[in-house]
């Protein structure tokens, strides 16, 4: 990529920054850069898993049938498909942290909206726009936390992103427990306010306190790099080294000259603030530029030699997303459909087909209507992120010995034996038993694709090529939602087999990604590149 005032090339710029990143050491501020995106990782899982706690809830004043509900889960899922590929390019356009703001403020605002919207067609409508806007979540996230990391620390980083997400998984259940319990009822004419609708707002407040934090942040490294914005990468260059170790700006260039970077070392010393600023004309240029660019990067993906890891990761993505956003944000329903079957027949003994059977059979005589939700539902879905924690901690812990095609490959295979297990379960605590192993081993494989692309692909396709890998897991979350609305009422064992075999799928492809045990690091191999 060449743009006006950046540094020579794109491989230059891409050697120069890794450089400049590693040198400012690993300390105060790559942490609390961590717990930002994390944060951020924690609230897109939470927000896209609260769908599931929603439905029923809100069954009775839209009286929903298992197809309504299935419309409501996959209405943010066909936001998130079209956000995603936006998010990543607007990332490219006008940088990463303002990429993730304007997503997190806007799925804020479209959030409560949507609590006081009384209308079923409203309601998705508004759900649509919030799926649109925390793809951005997952889109830019990994890619902006990982250009903070040098290649040392990069990838021990991004895994414990996947804590992050099993933590909003646990404190989802913990707040509907709290919220949607509590008798609240406002009703007229036109409008409805319940608990499931302050349960909505609860759910969106996380955006904006994390968007007011990330206003403290600096645009990444290596976006101001290939950008041209030189003064605003020596000013973050310089805070990052000053946080991480406590010395001045002067020391850090002196620490580059005497490992024989003195010409990055000079770069950064001699760069001066542009006061002027760029006139409406040269804005536009930088438009249609950065545009053509945009489209030229993914071409290249879609050519060798990226076209194969392009297909690889895409088709992981589209398989893995498909299998589990379709049973995880229909857990609760299940778990209260079991909770519903038990308490009317206790000694009764049933599977996840039969008890779906079950509950056609109701449906077809009225709504699938209850006023409260059963404790063991709230219970059920705690226990389902608390499970994902052990896995959560071994990933960053054992990924430099392990790598990361192992987890991907084992991980998958476990989630697609722990499907066809569904079809055998007989009782709430066996398909509690067998929900937890498959949460916790396929959301372990979502993280590590996301993962894998910041260091499969060169720095100036990074973004682009996470959207796209975005694109087609949203993809298959809408496929897998309308595919378990349609079919676990009729045809459940067609259902969990078509689950089963994609996260098959999965693990074979993860086992022929190109990629070694685990990444290089990078500033070692390029210390005497000059």
């Amino acid at each position: 990529m060449q743009v006006d005032g950046a540094l020579d090339d794109t491989q230059s710029v891409e050697t120069d920054v890794e450089i400049a990143v590693t040198f400012t050491g690993f300390g105060k501020y790559n942490i609390k850069v961590l717990l930002l995106c994390g944060l951020i990782y924690m609230n897109t899982g939470f927000s896209i898993s609260s769908v599931g706690l929603i439905l029923p809830s809100a069954a009775c004043d839209f009286q929903l049938t298992t197809i309504d509900k299935g419309r409501i889960s996959a209405t943010p899922t066909l936001g998130m498909i079209i956000g995603a590929y936006f998010w990543g390019c607007l990332a490219d356009l006008v940088g990463r942290k303002k990429a993730l703001l304007t997503s997190t403020i806007s799925y804020a605002f479209c959030e409560i909206i949507s609590s006081v919207v009384s209308n079923y067609w409203g309601f998705l409508l508004l759900k649509f726009f919030s799926g649109f806007s925390i793809s951005g979540h997952s889109t830019v996230v990994f890619t902006y936390l990982g250009e903070f990391q040098s290649g040392k620390t990069r990838e021990r980083m991004l895994c414990w992103m996947e804590m992050a997400w099993s933590l909003g998984l646990i404190a989802l259940p913990l707040t509907g427990w709290l919220v949607i319990p509590i008798h609240i009822s406002f009703i007229n004419d036109f409008f409805s306010f319940r608990s499931w609708n302050l349960f909505v707002i609860v759910c969106a407040l996380p955006s904006v306190f994390i968007g007011c934090w990330l206003l403290s942040f600096p645009e990444s490294p290596k976006y101001l790099a290939e950008s041209g914005n030189n003064y605003q990468l020596a000013k973050t260059l310089f805070m990052m080294h000053k946080e991480n170790t406590g010395n001045s700006c002067e020391d850090y260039l002196e620490t580059l000259s005497q490992n024989g970077y003195e010409q990055l070392s000079l770069k950064l010393r001699n760069v001066q603030e542009e006061t002027t600023p760029m006139s409406s004309e040269n804005q536009l240029k930088r438009v249609r530029q950065l545009l053509a660019n945009i489209y030229q990067q993914t071409l290249l993906l879609m050519k060798p030699p990226l076209l194969r890891k392009t297909a690889n990761v895409c088709s992981i993505m589209f398989c893995l997303g498909s299998s589990y956003y379709a049973l995880m944000l229909w857990f609760p329903e299940l778990f209260q459909r079991f909770a519903t079957f038990e308490g009317k027949s206790p000694a009764a003994a049933a599977s996840v087909c039969s008890v779906s059977e079950q509950s056609l059979s109701r449906n077809q005589m009225n709504y699938n209507c209850l006023t409260t939700i059963p404790r063991t539902v709230y219970v059920h879905t705690l226990i389902l992120g608390i499970a994902c924690v052990p896995l959560s901690v071994m990933l960053p812990l054992c990924v430099d010995k392990l790598g990361y095609k192992f987890y991907l490959v084992i991980s998958t295979l476990v989630a697609s034996g722990v499907a066809l297990g569904l079809l055998f379960v007989k009782s709430s605590i066996e398909n509690l038993i067998l929900s937890c192993i498959f949460e916790a081993a396929s959301s372990i494989g979502m993280s590590i694709v996301l993962a894998i692309v910041v260091d499969l692909f060169p720095t100036n396709l990074r973004a682009i090529a996470a959207a796209l890998c975005a694109f087609c897991g949203r993809l298959g979350a809408l496929v897998g939602n309308h595919m378990f609305g349609y079919l676990i009422d009729t045809h459940c064992l067609i259902l969990i087999i078509i689950v089963a075999v994609q996260l098959l799928v999965c693990s074979v492809l993860g086992y022929l990604l190109p990629i070694g045990r685990h990444p290089e690091t990078t500033v070692f191999s390029l210390k005497n590149v000059s």
